[in-house]
């Protein structure tokens, strides 16, 4: 399953444990609610980036050792370096009884080094290789929050559209999903639900997702979303936290290229996973301060016409495991009262 179909389920689910409506006709009593409400989806989005109103990351992938192959013939094998920035914005449009409604855009940028390269025909040709990739995108979802069979029930629905030519969409795609909140006390948290992609690069349109939050004592928190990860949050103090954890992160980029036998207009996509130790500081009550670092294990970056499924990929780059670090910057939602 690609990495934008994880971050929505991630976002899903959390935003499920933590944000609830209720219509109530007293205006105090609604007050309450509202307070509570934006509370909920406060707390949710010091825990999930994914939910804040603006959240920009930059990884610094450290220099680890690339091998490409096309159409599975060895092209060359080298040195390579990454440098990976994305942009989140979420806003709010409108909210109504158990309803909701959001816009967001986001932009990706990843700018890859090679070096030392040495081609599989033994061949002389350039000793250093750039590419810079980018791509920039527009999504609206739909969610609503209600009850089934006596259980809390989230339903999401999403369109997204992204390019890297403001004169046309070239990824179009679409997302459903459904999580049940099967046990829910101050202390633990537990979802289980699925997730439908409808998207003709996917190969697998469809995962059940799983959560589960526990608050151990001393304010010791784990918190499992699976298929996206996996992480300990110990809370230092009120406005300080550490991680430590695993996740998969990725992307997709698009790119023309020019070469004979080769399609020219293509998507290039990457799965990753990154394990490793975190900080946040949260200052003037808005604002997320972050860094974290590990170690980043690539588990596929290949490139396939943009049109086709990526399991048809013609391009292939195998890429050791390296160190990363992480810097990132985050506003917390600034969210209306409910209508």
């Amino acid at each position: 399953m690609k990495t934008k179909d994880l971050v929505l389920t991630t976002i899903t689910l959390i935003t499920a444990n933590f944000c609830f409506a209720q219509n109530n006709s007293n205006a105090y009593q609604q007050l309450q609610a509202d307070s509570a409400f934006k509370r909920g989806i406060i707390e949710a989005s010091l825990r999930s980036p994914g939910l804040r109103m603006l959240h920009i990351s930059t990884d610094i992938i450290s220099k680890g050792d690339i091998s490409n192959s096309v159409y599975g013939k060895p092209v060359f094998k080298g040195k390579a370096q990454t440098i990976r920035t994305s942009v989140l914005l979420n806003i709010p449009v409108y909210s109504w009884g158990k309803n909701s409604a959001t816009v967001s855009g986001s932009f990706f940028q990843q700018d890859l080094k090679m070096s030392d390269i040495h081609r599989a025909d033994g061949s002389a040709g350039n000793r250093d290789l750039e590419f810079n990739k980018y791509a920039f995108g527009l999504s609206a979802s739909f969610q609503r929050r209600d009850s089934l069979f006596g259980k809390p029930v989230f339903y999401l629905a999403s369109v997204s559209g992204l390019t890297n030519d403001a004169s046309t969409i070239k990824k179009l795609s679409g997302l459903a999903s459904v999580i049940f909140t099967l046990k829910q006390t101050p202390r633990t948290r537990f979802g289980l639900g699925a997730v439908v992609s409808i998207d003709p690069s996917v190969p697998i349109p469809g995962s059940l997702v799983v959560n589960y939050w526990h608050l151990f004592n001393k304010n010791l928190e784990l918190n499992v979303i699976l298929p996206s990860g996996a992480s300990l949050r110990q809370t230092v103090s009120k406005n300080l936290w550490l991680s430590l954890g695993t996740s998969l992160s990725g992307s997709v980029a698009f790119q023309e290229l020019n070469y004979p036998g080769i399609p020219k207009d293509i998507n290039y996509s990457t799965l990753d996973l990154k394990s490793g130790l975190g900080i946040e500081y949260r200052f003037a009550k808005m604002f997320v301060l972050g860094a974290n670092g590990g170690i980043l294990s690539p588990l596929q970056a290949r490139a396939f016409e943009r049109n086709e499924s990526s399991k048809d990929y013609f391009l292939e780059n195998k890429l050791s495991n390296t160190p990363y670090f992480n810097v990132a910057f985050s506003i917390l939602p600034f969210l209306q009262k409910r209508r």
